[in-house]
């Protein structure tokens, strides 16, 4: 993909932790990228329908894929749309992650979540309340 690009919309990418590890390390990469949209893409396993267990080691701990977006969003300076609709990147067993990169990131404005509980949308409501830059979560 080239490194300029504005607008990436992956749907339907069902390859499991190593394409989504895949996707988070472009995202780095890109330099003008402002929206970025994934979509029913699922880390888990899906013919077991739980979630998968394969798990990246980072700093001897067990980071999930969706860990692992959030800390590149933290210091993403180009995304000011994130969209995660329909996928598990998000959930009650990261949410304290994903509050916290949130609010060290300077440039996202608009966060999208489909499909994720409504209390997981008001914890992060809650946390990036003070913000500098509003974050608009819907």
């Amino acid at each position: 993909l080239p490194l300029t690009i504005k607008r990436l919309t992956i749907e339907k990418a069902n390859f499991g932790v190593e394409f989504v590890e895949a996707l988070i390390q472009q995202v780095k990469r890109f330099k003008n990228l402002k929206h970025l949209m994934i979509s029913k893409t699922y880390v888990r396993d899906e013919k077991k329908g739980i979630w998968n267990t394969l798990v990246r080691l980072v700093g001897g701990k067990k980071q999930k894929a969706g860990v692992r977006l959030a800390k590149v969003l933290a210091t993403n300076t180009t995304i000011k749309t994130l969209e995660l609709r329909r996928t598990d990147l998000i959930g009650s067993e990261n949410v304290e992650q994903w509050g916290n990169s949130l609010l060290n990131n300077n440039t996202l404005t608009n966060l999208v979540l489909d499909m994720v509980d409504a209390d997981i949308k008001e914890n992060l409501k809650t946390k990036t309340k003070d913000r500098t830059l509003t974050l608009e979560i819907a």
